[in-house]
C-alpha cells in the first residue's frame, strides 16, 4: 500500500510511503506466496519482487503529478528480504528510504548487479534492517549488509514487524528492555534489566542455576553481540549550564567554550570507562570463543575419522567440505574475527584516553586564563 500522511485536510505528497505486508497464510488470498518464499530461501530473488516494483513505477507515476516524492519504503518478511534490492535498484535513484523487519531469505546480496553491490556497501544507511531472533533466521538471511539492527530474545515465534516497540521511527529500548530483548545502544542499565527479566522468563527453571547466574550470562551475550553499552545521559552537565547561567542571566564566550568542551569530556570519560568496564568481558568471551571454534572442530574431525574409517584424511576432509565444515569456516574465519574484534577494542580505549588527555588540557588551559570562570565553578 501507499500512505501519505494529511496536512491541513491534505495528503502531503512529499512524504508518501509505499509498504509491503509479508506473505499470507493459507486461509488468506495469495497463498501462491509459500511459493515465492521457498525460491528467496534458495538465495533467489522473490517471484513477488517483480509486481513489487510495479506498485512502486505506479505510485511514483501518480504522485509526480502532484509534484511529489517517495521518502520510504518498507517490507516485512519475505518483502523484507527484497528490500535490498528495492534499495539499490530504485532507492538509489529515488533517494528513498528502505527498511525491512525480520526479511526473509538467504543471500540476497547476491541477487544484486555489481554496481548495486558497490552502492550499497557505499551508503548502508539507505537500508535498516531490524532482524529479530525468530524462524526467520532460519532462511540463511545475512547479517552484514545495510544497517543491521539485530534484536535478540524475542524468540524463535516472535516474527514480527516490532510494531509495539516503535515510537515513531525510533525503538523505545526501555521497553524492549521490559520485556527482556535486546537491542544495538542500550545503556548498561537497560542490558542488565533486560537480561533479567529474560532470565526469569527463559531460565532453565532449576534452583540450584539462579536468575542471577542466567542474567550474568546473558549480559555476557550482549557485549560479546554488539560489543559495548551506550553512552550515558549528560545531567550532570545540565546542572552545570544552568549554574553558570544564573550568575550572570548569559553566557560568556569562555563559559560557552568551556560547557562545549564539558560536554565532549563528559561523553568521552564515560565512554571510555564504559569501555574498559567491558574491555576485560568482552576480551574473554571473544578468547573463549576462539577456544570454543577450536574445540568444535578437533572433536568433529575425531568423529568424522571415527566413522569413515575406510576413508584417509584427504578424503575426509573432502567429504566435510561438501556439506560445509571446513577448517577455515569453523575455525580461521571465526578467529579472525574475534581478533580484529578484541584490536578494535584496545585500540578504541586507547583513543579515548588520548583524547579525555587533550580535552582536559584545553579546559585546564582556559580556566586557568579566566579568572570569573574560575571563580563560578570553584
Amino acid at each position: 500500500m501507499a500512505i501519505a500522511p494529511i496536512v491541513n485536510g491534505k495528503p502531503d505528497y512529499n512524504n508518501v510511503a509505499v509498504v509491503y505486508a509479508g506473505t499470507n497464510t493459507h486461509k488468506e488470498t495469495g497463498t501462491n506466496g509459500y511459493i515465492t518464499a521457498g525460491g528467496a530461501a534458495t538465495g533467489g530473488l522473490s517471484g513477488e519482487y517483480e509486481g513489487a516494483q510495479a506498485f512502486l513505477n505506479k505510485t511514483q507515476d501518480k504522485i509526480a503529478k502532484h509534484n511529489g516524492s517517495i521518502t520510504d519504503v518498507a517490507g516485512f518478511s519475505q518483502s523484507g528480504g527484497y528490500m535490498m534490492k528495492m534499495a539499490a535498484e530504485h532507492g538509489k535513484e529515488m533517494g528513498f528510504q528502505t527498511t525491512s523487519f525480520d526479511d526473509w531469505g538467504r543471500d540476497q546480496f547476491g541477487t544484486l548487479t555489481d554496481d548495486q553491490q558497490k552502492w550499497l556497501k557505499n551508503n548502508p544507511e539507505m537500508l535498516r534492517r531490524y532482524q529479530n531472533d525468530s524462524w526467520a533466521n532460519l532462511s540463511g538471511r545475512d547479517h552484514m549488509y545495510g544497517t543491521v539492527s539485530r534484536i535478540e530474545g524475542i524468540g524463535f515465534n516472535g516474527h514480527n514487524t516490532l510494531a509495539k516497540y516503535f515510537d515513531g521511527d525510533t525503538l523505545n529500548l526501555d521497553r524492549l528492555a521490559k520485556d527482556g530483548i535486546f537491542a544495538p545502544g542500550m545503556t548498561k542499565a537497560q542490558v542488565e534489566l533486560a537480561a533479567k527479566n529474560w532470565a526469569k522468563k527463559n531460565g532453565d527453571k532449576k534452583f540450584w542455576t539462579g536468575d542471577d547466574a542466567e542474567a550474568k550470562a546473558r549480559v555476557k551475550e550482549y557485549l560479546k553481540l554488539y560489543g559495548a553499552y551506550k553512552i550515558l545521559d549528560l545531567s550532570e552537565l545540565k546542572k552545570l549550564r544552568k549554574k553558570l547561567k544564573s550568575s550572570g542571566g548569559g553566557l560568556s564566550k569562555n563559559e560557552e567554550i568551556y560547557l562545549d568542551n564539558s560536554e565532549a569530556l563528559l561523553a568521552v570519560t564515560t565512554a571510555s570507562q564504559t569501555m574498559k568496564d567491558g574491555l576485560i568481558d568482552v576480551i574473554m568471551i571473544y578468547q573463549d570463543a576462539i577456544t570454543e571454534a577450536n574445540e568444535v572442530w578437533t572433536e568433529g574431525l575425531q568423529l568424522a575419522r571415527s566413522i569413515g574409517t575406510e576413508l584417509n584424511d584427504s578424503e575426509i576432509m573432502d567429504a566435510l567440505a561438501s556439506v560445509g565444515a571446513t577448517e577455515a569456516s569453523i575455525v580461521t574465519e571465526p578467529t579472525t574475527f574475534y581478533e580484529e574484534q578484541i584490536a578494535k577494542a584496545k585500540q578504541l580505549g586507547e583513543s579515548f584516553d588520548s583524547l579525555v588527555s587533550e580535552i582536559k588540557a584545553g579546559i585546564d588551559k582556559l580556566v586557568q586564563s579566566d579568572k570569573e570562570l574560575s571563580s563560578q565553578l570553584f
